[in-house]
Order: C-alpha cells, then structure tokens, then sequence
C-alpha cells in the first residue's frame, strides 16, 4: 500500500472505531472463503459488519477512541464485528461458534455512555442470548396492557359489587 492509502485506512478504521457500540474481536484463521461468506451473510442479515484488521494501521486509528482497550490484543490476524445494535453481533457470533469450532471469540467491547466495558466470552455469550430489541417491546406492551387490564378490572369490580350488594338486599327482601 501506499502512505497515502495507509493514511486513508487509518482514517477510516478511526471512524469505525468512533462510531460504533459494539466490537467484538476473533480469530478467523482457519476459516475458509464459504465459511467466511457464510458469516458475512449472517451478519449483514442483523445490519452488522465484519472487517478483516491491518493491525499496525488498527493500532493507530484506534488510540484515541472508545475501542482503546483493545490495542493490545492486535497482535494476529484479527476481524472485527460491528454494530450499532449491542445483541445482533452477540447473536450471530454465538450461533456461528456453536456449528463451527474453527472462529474463536478474542474479546469484544460495549460502549455506553460512561464508557467502554471489556466484555469475555460468557458476557459475549449472555449478551447474545438476550431476546431481540423488537421481542423486548412486545414483552414490554404486553407488561403496560396487563397492568392497564388489571387497572379496569379493579375499577370495574367497585360498581359490579355495589349491583350484586343490591341484588342480595333486594332477593332477601322478597322473600321475606
């Protein structure tokens, strides 16, 4: 490459680094071409990406970014997965180690909004069993409209027992 393509490179793995929540690291080595291609259709379908990394460019884009902690482990052939969303690469990561041994998971980091967390294998595997961000708001609905629900019945239930303490005061009275 070129310095200037180098310099582009790094710019660009910079704005990677920034803009992203997540970033897992792995290993691909030993993966074939299907494989990898199996992977990246996988990925795309959970709108994330992965990038094979030029570790002494990656050392330098990612210094001064959220991603930092994770200089030290550019040290092999490395890829990076990456997303906006915190469990889409979680999942497809977990799901493509489980039918295929050859992909080891390095490391990853979470970014919040008080920083980054280095996140292991079991925190990468928690993560990627957690439920989709759509099938948390159907959980959530379903929570607001049970809680609305039980609300009316109780509302309800004053008016139907003040009907009912009636009727008993007026059935007595008929029949005595």
């Amino acid at each position: 490459m070129k310095r200037i393509e180098k310099e582009q490179m790094v710019v660009t793995l910079g704005d990677l680094f920034s803009g992203n929540q997540i970033g897992l690291l792995v290993d691909y080595r030993g993966l074939n071409v299907a494989e990898i291609s199996q992977l990246r259709r996988m990925l795309h379908e959970q709108s994330t990406k992965m990038r094979i990394l030029k570790n002494r460019l990656a050392k330098r884009a990612i210094r001064e970014t959220p991603f930092a902690a994770l200089e030290d482990l550019l040290t092999e052939p490395r890829a990076l997965i990456y997303g906006d969303d915190p469990v889409a690469p979680a999942k497809v990561i977990t799901k493509f180690m489980s039918g295929n041994g050859k992909l080891q998971y390095i490391s990853g980091i979470l970014i919040t909004k008080s920083g980054g967390s280095i996140l292991d294998l079991p925190q990468m595997k928690a993560l990627g069993s957690l439920p989709s961000r759509e099938e948390l708001l159907t959980q959530l609905v379903f929570l607001m409209k049970g809680v609305q629900t039980k609300f009316v019945r109780t509302l309800n239930e004053i008016p139907s027992k003040f009907v009912r303490t009636l009727a008993a005061i007026a059935s007595s009275k008929e029949e005595g």
